[in-house]
């Protein structure tokens, strides 16, 4: 096996772990969804009430992680693939189900290397505002709340840091994106369970939020 279909091989039998592991870290769904390339009406495909919803077929850099999984080792990839595939869709169908059957997606995306990750959803309906429970740093003796709030324009963020000692500048990789999400009384977008270099970049995050609403509006 070449040097190259061994990295393959080792991140392709890492991302159901990474999948799990993030759901664990990424704390409770604000909003789930469904996509994976299927048909409007189709099995796994919530017929919505107010138009039909699709995952964008690309997000900044970001592909769908079935398609990236492919792309780096067809064989090898295509039970993860079929599996990312058949998880987002149930997702959708929770979704649309939470939201009295409006129109849903998710599709779970990375970067072709396999190195960064995140799951998109979006519903027909709105959705609350994120709650973070307050905390007050200065009491605690840290520069920076352990979770806190954040909003980038029209998009509202949920950030959690490292602990920074009070004086200390934080550094970059300290803070890590939980979800953000952007929403008004006919549509939420969401991008949540952020991996890699992109979880420390919150603005950019926010940036493929808006990226996605303004392909769905």
């Amino acid at each position: 096996m070449t040097e190259a279909g061994r990295a393959a091989r080792f991140l392709l039998g890492g991302l159901v772990g990474l999948a799990l592991g993030a759901g664990l870290v990424g704390g409770s769904w604000l909003i789930a969804g469904d996509d994976g390339d299927t048909a409007p009406g189709a099995a796994g495909a919530p017929a919505g009430r107010d138009g039909e919803l699709s995952a964008p077929a690309k997000l900044g850099a970001f592909v769908p992680q079935d398609k990236a999984v492919l792309e780096l080792d067809a064989s090898q990839g295509k039970e993860q693939a079929e599996r990312t595939r058949d998880w987002d869709s149930r997702s959708g169908e929770l979704l649309s189900e939470a939201h009295g059957g409006a129109a849903a997606t998710v599709r779970s995306f990375s970067d072709s290397r396999l190195v960064s990750f995140f799951q998109f959803a979006a519903v027909r309906g709105p959705s609350p505002r994120p709650y973070v429970p307050y905390t007050d740093p200065a009491a605690l003796g840290l520069e920076k709340p352990t979770d806190e709030s954040a909003t980038f324009g029209k998009v509202d963020c949920v950030l959690h840091h490292q602990p920074t000692n009070a004086g200390n500048e934080p550094e970059p990789d300290s803070v890590s994106t939980v979800s953000c999400q952007r929403s008004d009384a006919r549509l939420t977008v969401l991008v949540r369970d952020v991996t890699g270099d992109l979880t420390h970049e919150p603005s950019e995050v926010a940036r493929l939020v808006d990226e996605a609403w303004d392909g769905l509006t």
